[in-house]
């Protein structure tokens, strides 16, 4: 296969590690109230439960006994702890084999951890490239810089490694060192630094021409409330008189950090989020301390805003404190807690849905923005058509609903991904079958494009779908147009 048609396939299997990738990013601290417990169990669930337990043991045995190879009762517990919670079928409670994996997920929610001060990505040739260096860290005063793509780590060859091995080889406890080398406009640089505790930036501002602030936020870490606060307290020094608030891209963190922002930019009293389980709402949050100074605020949002991200959007949205600019939000409306074992073990588990001001769902829906604007694929765009020569064609004369299955279904998908709907991919391919992802990502594009958002893909669907997505492909500028619009309104 030719090199472009590789790259042209890999914007599937990006999209597909996008998804799966997210559900380490969130976490419900139990400041929320929504600490876990245990419940009452009836007679009957208890004598269930011994009985099972007993039969439990005598299985392990059966396995540990008579099993091929040689196997550890250890191996067994964990793998019926973890089985436990994937039988749940929810990609976001998870029980983490081993304390390390536990302890990678509280750093990446918190952003406080021991390293060197990188945030990286997998760019599109699958290599780990630095995306974000935080200031005034070892790798910042080393001189690394964002776009560096990193080769080696003290000897080691890390081109084929994950990113989450990558991740766990730069972190380490302070004081020790770490060398890296990266590739750097064909030249290759060598670094050493020394390892030391990291709390990771979140928050970055700059004024705009206009008087007009723009404060992005990669997520929404421990220290995120403060940042943003000061951030936004310089930028009305400097001058501002309107707001850009940037959420693209932001896979969530913290869920009370995104109410502690809300809570800033809302008036006293409004709802900023609800929490419901198993179909009840059991707590409404209310801003108490309220904005000191209103501004217009525009928020930008995208296909990747998720979780804490969706929250803020969504409060926002419905208390009418801001005009939302972008694309629908990822969709990812449950938030985890995250605990341990009695033996050390850690887990999180999802204990709730968090809904809009207004009773509305995110979880599968998304938050759809006032202006539905797409940015133009950039330097990706000439694979991406590349790849459209190879979409299935809308052809069948049939409507397919839920259940259903065939060609309409999967050139939807494949149109859909492009789009960054996440209509259920894996990196294997596409399933041709109207599950509940397609469904709902089908009802995502109906609700933007100002269609009945029913679900089925009627023929008025598929042609704008079809529409959409050569505008998309065709789209060659090279400008910010999310942040134009944005820039645009607080200009009227």
């Amino acid at each position: 296969m030719k090199r472009k048609s590789v790259k042209a396939v890999a914007i599937i299997i990006i999209i597909a590690m996008v998804i799966t990738s997210f559900s380490f990013i969130f976490f419900l601290p139990k400041a929320s109230g929504a600490e876990y417990a245990y419940a009452a169990t009836t007679p009957q669930e208890q004598k269930y439960l011994n009985d099972k337990m007993k039969e439990f043991e005598n299985y392990l045995k059966l396995i540990h006994d008579n099993y091929k190879d040689e196997v550890e009762y250890d191996t067994l517990v964990n793998g019926a702890f973890e089985g436990a919670m994937y039988s749940l079928g929810d990609p976001y409670s998870v029980y983490f084999l081993d304390s390390a994996t536990g302890q990678s997920f509280v750093e990446s929610a918190t952003g406080e951890y021991e390293g060197v001060g990188l945030t990286l990505n997998i760019n599109f040739e699958g290599l780990c490239e630095v995306s974000r260096v935080t200031p005034n860290a070892p790798a910042d005063r080393a001189g690394i810089k964002s776009g560096d793509v990193i080769t080696t780590i003290d000897g080691k060859d890390v081109t084929a490694s994950s990113l989450q091995d990558i991740s766990d080889m730069l972190k380490g406890k302070a004081g020790t060192s770490v060398t890296v080398v990266v590739s750097r406009g064909g030249d290759e640089i060598s670094f050493t630094m020394t390892r030391e505790a990291i709390s990771a930036i979140s928050v970055y501002y700059e004024m705009l021409e206009g008087d007009i602030g723009h404060i992005t936020l990669t997520g929404f870490d421990t220290g995120g409330a403060k940042e943003f606060k000061d951030a936004e307290a310089e930028l009305i020094k400097e001058g501002a008189k309107s707001l850009i608030v940037d959420i693209r891209d932001n896979p969530g963190g913290l869920i009370n950090t995104a109410v502690d922002i809300a809570d800033m930019l809302l008036d006293q009293g409004d709802v900023i989020t609800q929490f419901a389980q198993r179909g009840e709402i059991y707590e409404t949050v209310r801003a108490t301390k309220g904005a000191t100074e209103k501004l217009p605020v525009v928020l930008l949002v995208n296909e990747n805003s998720a979780s804490a991200s969706e929250l803020l959007a969504g409060a926002l949205k419905d208390n009418k404190a801001a005009t939302l600019v972008g694309t629908t939000t990822y969709g990812k409306g449950v938030s985890q807690v995250f605990g341990y074992t009695n033996d050390g073990m850690a887990f999180k588990i999802s204990i709730n849905y968090f809904l809009t001001p207004n009773g509305d769902e995110i979880q599968g829906v998304g938050v759809k923005p006032d202006y539905v604007v797409r940015n133009s694929l950039g330097e990706y765009r000439d694979d991406a058509a590349e790849l459209y020569k190879s979409f299935a064609p809308f052809a069948e004369k049939t409507k397919p609903v839920s259940g259903d299955s065939g060609l309409n279904v999967f050139a939807a998908q494949q149109r859909l991904a492009l789009l960054g709907y996440h209509p259920g991919l894996s990196a294997t391919g596409l399933s041709a079958v109207m599950d509940d992802a397609t469904v709902a990502a089908v009802k995502a594009f109906q609700r933007e494009q100002g269609l009945y958002p029913y679900g089925t893909l009627d023929f008025t669907t598929m042609n704008k779908l079809e529409e959409v997505t050569l505008a998309y492909i065709n789209n060659d500028s090279k400008d910010d147009l999310q942040l134009e619009k944005a820039v645009e309104l607080l200009r009227q």
